[in-house]
């Protein structure tokens, strides 16, 4: 290991309390990650301070908690908040297992359930729980018939002489985001009535701290603060903000560490008398320069990854330059996905001419990283349409498709939280501006075809994916539709159309615009 990276890891691993009022508290770190989405290995920076970086990889997560561990041992808790273990080729391939794999080698000390936890069934999902040599905590996941929670709701932890109470919500908007048959038999209950019930029990078994695990997204976590006292740690998951500070809502701290393995978060604390006193954040950017790989999980990546590199490995394509879906890595602040994707502006395309649709429609969705220019893997494509999703087309009414496109407005700028699900929807064959100012209802303002005009009576082939069919994202008008035919793989589809037509590019920009003030 070089000399720069060897300070680093040491800098990162001694960093905490320096400077914090802490000669009469107890000290305790929290180190925590989320939205991993299946990302074993590094992936390429494409936007902001991690553009043309080599960012994340397990291995270099190892690195610096083992750092983190060495300085801190016995006051450090690692925790994961939830949409681990699918999105990738080989989450997909193992079913889950070779990212349980890697967190036990990690050993994490809890993790929540997230809306993808359940990719691969409700019995795949207990198979994974129970592979799990760490506490799978879900306060609000309730089994049916029967009513019993599905996996354990908190789990107590006694860090450097603290007993910590972990709390885990999963996200409950979940039935709008998955297949029904993933979750049939669950119920994901409303995260707010959830905690009440269960914080006041983990107080009385003795916890001086309250850490709640969420999959709920950074402005349910602060209306969660907001709502419930006692809360003293929210480690919140969904809406992937890399946040370098930790937000404060009373005597409640919120934090999140970014998407697809990009960062570690770090939240180092001082305890008083049950309170916390003092605290210093800091997220890590997981840099191949700065940070080197542990070689104990390099090696136990390769070994989840050898049976299947031939499949990973095999050639799409070649992009002629970045394919990037849009909004998957937030700031500081929670944010809006309400732009226009490139990635899956091609991808709409390639269902739209494969099919002979008049259109086709495909969710908003935050999580994928992007494909730098050159050579196209499989693996690499996976990971951007992960799910078993099929292609569906259906003859929709002008109307219908200009309500469809109303209910993805309301879904990304309602001020109801319970109501936000998903991003914009993304188009092929139609252009529309809406307003958000405007009531629900009227706010599409332009709507047209690719003949610049828009025939509300006209009957529109329209091609999409699985979630939409299926009413997915509340896309109830989907559901209307008759005559409703089934064809191939989304991927399968995607992946046929790239090898044919490489080098490939993402269409220009325009067919979404917002009215502005």
């Amino acid at each position: 290991m070089d000399t720069t990276r060897r300070d680093f890891l040491a800098a990162i691993g001694a960093l905490g309390f320096a400077g914090l009022s802490s000669e009469n508290g107890s000290r305790l770190v929290l180190l925590h990650t989320n939205d991993i989405h299946g990302h074993l290995t590094a992936w390429r920076g494409w936007e902001g301070d991690l553009k043309d970086r080599q960012i994340g990889g397990l291995d270099r997560l190892a690195a610096a908690v083992l750092q983190i561990r060495q300085d801190n041992e016995g006051r450090s808790l690692l925790l994961d908040a939830g949409d681990c273990w699918g999105d990738t080729m080989i989450a997909d391939r193992t079913k889950g297992s070779a990212l349980v794999a890697a967190l036990n080698h990690l050993n994490y000390d809890a993790m929540t359930v997230g809306n993808h936890e359940p990719d691969f069934g409700r019995e795949g999902m207990k198979t994974l729980v129970a592979q799990a040599r760490f506490p799978v905590v879900a306060a609000n996941l309730v089994a049916r018939p029967g009513g019993q929670l599905f996996t354990k709701a908190y789990v107590m932890r006694e860090i450097g002489g603290v007993s910590v109470g972990i709390l885990g919500l999963a996200y409950p908007k979940t039935p709008w985001t998955t297949s029904a048959k993933n979750i049939e038999g669950l119920e994901f209950q409303t995260p707010v009535d959830v905690a009440r019930q269960f914080i006041p029990q983990m107080r009385d078994e003795g916890a001086r701290l309250i850490v709640l695990l969420t999959h709920l997204g950074l402005a349910a976590d602060k209306h969660l603060a907001e709502a419930i006292s006692g809360i003293d740690v929210i480690v919140g998951g969904h809406s992937h903000n890399r946040m370098g500070d930790a937000h404060r809502v009373g005597k409640t701290l919120i934090v999140q560490a970014g998407a697809h393995g990009s960062d570690l978060g770090r939240l180092d604390l001082v305890l008083e008398n049950g309170r916390i006193t003092d605290y210093r954040r800091t997220l890590i950017p997981l840099d191949h320069e700065r940070i080197p790989g542990d070689p104990g999980t390099e090696r136990l990546i390769r070994e989840l990854l050898e049976p299947h590199q031939q499949a990973l490995q095999e050639p799409v394509g070649v992009a002629g330059d970045w394919l990037v879906r849009a909004q998957t890595l937030a700031g500081q602040e929670a944010r809006l996905r309400d732009q226009e994707s490139p990635v899956d502006s091609l991808f709409a395309d390639i269902l739209r001419e494969e099919t002979g649709a008049d259109a086709a429609l495909l969710p908003g969705v935050g999580y994928g990283v992007a494909i730098p220019a050159g050579p196209i893997t499989a693996a690499q494509l996976r990971q951007l349409i992960p799910h078993e999703g099929t292609v569906f087309t259906m003859p929709l009414a002008g109307a219908q498709i200009r309500d469809i496109l109303e209910q993805s407005v309301e879904n990304v700028f309602s001020d109801d939280a319970a109501k936000k699900v998903g991003g914009m929807i993304q188009v092929s064959g139609i252009r529309f501006r809406f307003d958000p100012r405007r009531s629900q209802g009227s706010r599409v303002v332009e709507l047209a075809d690719l003949s610049g005009v828009w025939d509300h009576g006209r009957q529109y082939l329209v091609a999409t994916n699985s979630l939409l069919a299926q009413g997915g994202h509340n896309y109830r008008e989907f559901l209307r539709a008759e005559n409703v035919k089934q064809g191939q793989a989304q991927y399968e589809t995607v992946k046929r159309w790239i090898k044919e037509h490489s080098p490939v590019v993402t269409p220009p920009p325009g067919r979404i615009g917002q009215v502005r003030a």
